[in-house]
């Protein structure tokens, strides 16, 4: 296989082959030894040096020591085909230049040319070669799916007994482990979706903070030490496991997307359940890069509530400085594709996103102070002096010119997308007559006085720090919203604090349209819309008229269009009808999907995973925060997920008195979904005695649904503040931001993070559940061997591609049918079959197809495939599957007989007896020495010696008149034991129905061998030690006048002690070793070269035996 050109020694290890004037093609030498070549693989494993045993160099002009790798294989056909490619192709080529120099220069450019412009995307394209080392060792280990891609590798040591250094393989959709020490070779693959719970641990003797503790769905722990970057590879591993959850997450759901029309399900494809996860990197980028870019901007979106399109471009540290003011802050200064955005480093001082659309001017006011002038629409100027190093200041501000630039066109919508601002008509004096339905039908708190005054302080504020698109928040404006927001502003300033109107300057016309192209149509989601309006907010006069029924429909109608696999959910109407009351229909819909996508993701799909999350987050709030409530509940088995699910799904509108409901939805838009979290602490906290008191879930509902009822009653008088009433809610709201102030928008990122595997694999658990209550019949199978199955049928689809169907998304055609077989039995493993050849053959061979291969073929097209439409179904895998494993031994022998009878007229001819023959031999292909050969031989001449005359000569038109019979056929069977055993038993037992384990550790007789000399010379230096420190010690008495000899039965009674105390440790020691190194019985050499063969085979080395391509053509 061709590979970058890597610069390496010639060096005495190697072995040359071949050569020219300007290649070599070596072959790695043998390590004479056993001992010695175990040894030698095993400081290979550890220092990652391992590599094919063939290469090609390509001589270098400089040194005749040094060369560069140009191409590598496993075997001397594969090494010799590319030594041919290159005698022909690029030798005359070369040949051509005269200077030396010139003809390396020339064969490394080619070389690197071929590779990189393959359009195949492979991960040993790397520009490191230890990545491409790696990535290829990955492979050749561990047979994954060539669109699996490697994302970074590390050294790492796993528990299991003893330690096994080795190292760790971060891929897309897996995590695997591979060591080998002293002929001890340990594999573990675990798939990233079945991981259950993620932490940093301590290593095994807990004194090192270096190692990641991974417990999977089936409550096996797995401990991986010694990682010197460990909180990287933990970082990396948690990204690369939310990523494999979110695609666990849409397979549970095999029904259609609620949001397509009835038209749509029934004529336009469906894609498979999930679809391949490619990286978010294009080209030969490194996918590590790139996971860490998407981390990077997705924290930055996270920050400044921008939609999720936005990249991070440039960082610096600066002061900003609002111009007119005394107001001066530090912190950090951010560039994105559309956004220029500031924070500052004391929390809660300064926050702004200003989008290039919205700035007038930038100057240059002190270029070696690298200080910038930006004014904005609303005349509001801003000083930016940039802390960094010049050099990173001048490219910040090159980068920020060339964003205003692009621009400049976005700058011509704004005036009309101002005129949408209540906050502009305020500031001109005029009665603003944009909103939502409250401006007809009113507002729900409704008192003018309260609302006056609370205008005058925003107005202020809006002239001296900018509005809408300009908005500069300062400890001020936080104040002003926990106080509650006046009802003309509050739409307006929700949308700003969750960065809704961004989204809706972005997409002017977006809501409109969607209305344009989906008129008429018809949905699920459609008709659940329409059973909940008349249900929603109804002792508001805006919903009981035809303008506010309307205006709900419209936003729900088009969001479900938006988001058709969300579509709708049950509690989506109550948070949109409160939304209408201040908000325009574009306004609302904007906000609504800020909701699903950022604020409350999960929130409102169809299994309301999102909220399940957030359940056991507060739940384990409240065990952090009130453990004996806690207790409580859990001694009393109290549901907490009663009280608290209605309040996070209706966003506390369903539960509270909806003023005081508005007030935290005012909070929640500034400051996130953690403050959901604070005001549920605070209720439970305020009515801690009286919860302690209840013993079942109705009597907690009674407390709290009065508790609520009198949120408005005066509690105490605040004699400090002029005598101001402080009533409950009030108490509420001091409660949950004093003393659950600890609770951050980073603590809660973290615990649903923590809850999230386990959340989605329950659910997982369940939708599986639910597949096999439904199954029709289950052909024999146990319940265990059923979640099984499903299990396999729909992680298949899970790593298969998206490919159309025209059904439902939980069928599969062929190609995922054989990936589940691979599951289950290892005959149906073609994939390493596909290797070996590889690895024999070359990369750049053309793949031959396996004898007998169509044999899967045939048994999906007439044992699975019951509607003949090329996809089958979970019933009719356990249908199939039924036959083959579950039937007796006539029925098996006639479904091999119509799976081989092409035209089903009852009698098998020449041509298909020879295919019959071929299904045997793919079948009986990896059982060990030669009698399958045998009895399919012989089955084949007891099939032809029906077609021979009497004195043994071939009858005339021999293909025509060769005519078995079913009945002939189960008789030339019956005739052979062998195949008597296997039909019977042997092909149901080849089916594993039962989760394989993780880790697969193979020793080697060698391995015991080693073991045995190092305990046995370690007790020998241990005893040799003993002697001379005690003899030292006698000495030292008597120079010193002891009594010698009493000193000397001293120290050999401690001796002796100390020895048996030695003893017992090693014994020990030997003992978990031989758990690790399993005895293997080992055939009597005859010679020395037998016993190198035998010893190079449990080493896992290339022995020198004879070539086996012999034997493999007979199965091609």
């Amino acid at each position: 296989m061709l590979c970058l050109p890597s610069q390496v020694d010639i060096s005495s290890y190697w072995e040359t082959v071949k050569e020219n004037d300007l290649f070599l093609l070596q072959r790695l030498k043998e390590q004479e030894g056993t001992a010695l070549k175990s040894l030698w693989a095993t400081i290979q494993n550890v220092l990652d040096t391992k590599q094919p045993p063939f290469r090609i160099l390509l001589r270098s002009a400089e040194s005749p020591d040094v060369g560069h790798m140009v191409a590598t294989a496993d075997t001397l056909k594969a090494m010799e085909k590319d030594w041919t490619w290159i005698q022909e192709n690029l030798m005359p080529e070369v040949v051509e230049l005269e200077d030396a120099s010139d003809k390396e220069a020339y064969a490394v450019s080619k070389f690197q040319s071929l590779v990189t412009s393959e359009e195949k995307d492979t991960d040993e394209k790397s520009s490191d070669a230890k990545f491409r080392a790696a990535a290829r060792s990955w492979r050749q280990i561990f047979h994954l799916p060539e669109d699996e891609r490697l994302v970074n590798f590390y050294s790492c040591s796993y528990h299991k007994k003893l330690l096994n250094q080795g190292w760790l393989y971060l891929s897309v959709s897996h995590l695997c482990f591979y060591s080998f020490v002293f002929g001890v070779e340990t594999k573990v693959m675990i798939e990233l979706k079945d991981i259950e719970e993620l932490a940093k641990d301590k290593s095994k003797r807990g004194v090192f903070a270096d190692a990641i503790k991974i417990k999977l769905r089936n409550k096996t722990e797995h401990v991986f030490s010694n990682l010197f970057h460990r909180d990287e590879t933990y970082d990396l591993l948690e990204h690369l496991t939310n990523l494999a959850m979110q695609k666990l997450l849409k397979s549970t759901a095999t029904e259609p997307a609620p949001g397509l029309s009835l038209q749509e399900q029934e004529q336009s494809s469906i894609t498979g359940i999930v679809g391949s996860l490619k990286g978010p990197g294009a080209g030969t980028r490194p996918l590590k890069q790139s996971f860490e870019e998407q981390k990077r901007n997705a924290k930055f979106q996270s920050v400044f509530n921008l939609p999720a399109s936005e990249s991070l471009l440039e960082e610096i540290t600066a002061i900003c400085t609002i111009s007119g003011t005394k107001s001066s802050f530090s912190g950090r200064l951010s560039l994105s594709d559309t956004y220029i955005c500031f924070i500052s480093s004391a929390k809660y001082q300064c926050y702004l996103v200003l989008p290039f659309y919205a700035i007038m001017r930038v100057e240059k006011i002190n270029s070696q102070m690298s200080t910038i002038a930006i004014t904005v629409r609303h005349q509001l100027k801003l000083h930016l002096q940039m802390t960094s190093d010049k050099q990173s200041a001048d490219k910040f501000c090159g980068t920020l010119r060339d964003r205003l630039q692009a621009h400049v066109g976005l700058m011509k919508r704004l005036k009309e997308f101002l005129a949408t601002c209540p906050s502009e008509e305020l500031l001109n004096g005029k009665e603003v007559q944009m909103g939502g339905l409250g401006l007809k039908y009113g507002f729900v708190d409704g008192k003018r006085a309260a609302e006056k005054n609370k205008l005058r302080y925003w107005v202020a504020y809006f002239r001296e720090f900018g509005r809408n698109l300009t908005l500069i928040r300062l400890p001020t404006f936080i104040k002003l919203v926990r106080i509650g927001l006046p009802n003309t502003l509050r739409g307006e300033i929700w949308e700003v604090c969750c960065g809704a109107i961004h989204k809706r300057y972005m997409n002017t016309g977006y809501y409109e349209q969607l209305h344009r192209d989906h008129s008429g149509q018809v949905s699920l989601s459609t008709e659940e819309i329409e059973k909940d309006l008349n249900r929603s907010l109804p002792e508001y006069s805006g919903y009981q008229t035809e303008e506010g029924i309307n205006a709900l429909r419209r936003v729900l109608y088009a969001f479900s269009w938006h988001e058709p696999e969300i579509g709708y959910c049950q509690a989506m109407n109550i948070v949109v009808s409160v939304l209408l009351i201040y908000l325009t229909e574009e306004q609302a819909f904007w906000i609504l999907t800020v909701l699903c996508d950022r604020m409350l993701p999960g929130y409102y799909s169809t299994n309301m995973v999102g909220a399940v999350i957030d359940n056991h987050v507060f739940e384990t709030l409240v065990a952090k925060y009130m453990p004996i409530m806690a207790e409580h509940f859990k001694k009393n088995e109290i549901q907490l997920s009663v009280a608290c699910l209605p309040w996070f799904l209706s966003l506390y509108i369903n539960s509270l008195p909806l003023p005081y409901a508005l007030r935290i939805i005012d909070c929640f838009f500034m400051e996130g979904p953690k403050v959901f979290f604070q005001i549920g602490l605070g209720i439970l906290k305020i009515n801690g005695d009286q919860i302690m008191k209840v013993k079942d879930d109705g009597e907690l509902m009674n407390i709290l649904k009065t508790y609520f009822a009198k949120l408005g009653e005066v509690v105490h008088t605040d004699e400090q503040k002029a005598k101001r009433n402080i009533t409950k809610f009030n108490q509420l709201i001091l409660t949950a931001y004093r003393e659950f102030q600890t609770v951050t928008h980073e603590s809660i990122m973290d615990l649903r993070k923590s809850h999230q595997l386990k959340v989605v694999h329950g659910l997982d658990l369940y939708a599986k559940r639910s597949v096999v209550r439904n199954l029709n019949h289950t052909s024999r199978f146990s319940k265990e061997e059923l979640l099984f199955l499903c299990d396999a049928f729909f992680s298949v689809l899970y790593y298969g591609r998206q490919e159309p169907q025209k059904k439902s998304s939980d069928r599969m055609e062929l190609d995922h049918f054989i990936m589940f077989l691979g599951r289950l039995t290892e005959w149906a493993n073609v994939k390493k079959d596909a290797d070996e050849q590889q690895s024999r053959l070359g990369v750049e061979a053309a793949p031959k197809p396996l004898v007998g291969s169509s044999f899967m073929e045939k048994l999906f097209q007439h044992c699975f495939d019951s509607d003949h439409d090329g996809f089958i179904n979970f019933q009719d895998i356990v249908t199939g599957l039924g036959k083959l494993i579950h039937s007796d031994l006539m029925t098996r022998l006639s479904l091999f007989f119509e799976l081989h009878d092409a035209d089903q007229d009852g009698t098998l001819i020449k041509e298909e007896i020879i295919q019959l023959s071929e299904s045997l031999l793919f079948l009986l292909r990896r059982e060990e020495g030669d009698r399958h050969l045998g009895a399919v031989s012989g089955l084949l001449n007891r099939a032809f010696m029906l077609n021979t005359t009497s004195d043994g000569s071939q009858c005339k038109n021999a293909d025509d008149s060769i005519h078995v019979s079913i009945s002939t056929f189960r008789e030339l069977v019956l005739g052979d034991e062998y195949l008597v055993e296997y039909f019977e038993h042997g092909l149901p037992s080849t089916f594993v129905l039962k989760e394989r384990e993780a880790v697969q550790v193979t020793a080697s007789v060698v391995s015991k061998e080693i073991a045995e000399s190092i305990w046995s010379g370690g007790l020998k230096w241990m005893g040799g030690k003993r002697t001379r420190v005690s003899t030292d010690e006698q000495r030292s008495g008597i120079i010193e006048g002891e009594d010698s000899s009493q000193a000397l039965e001293a120290d050999e009674e401690e001796d002796r002690e100390q020895v048996e105390e030695d003893q017992e440790l090693l014994k020990e020691v030997d003992t978990l070793f031989r758990d690790v190194v399993v005895d293997r019985p080992r055939e009597p050499a005859t010679d020395e070269g037998a016993l190198l063969a035998s010893v190079a085979g449990t080493l896992g080395e290339p022995a020198d035996k004879p070539d086996t391509d012999m034997e493999q053509e007979i199965f091609m």
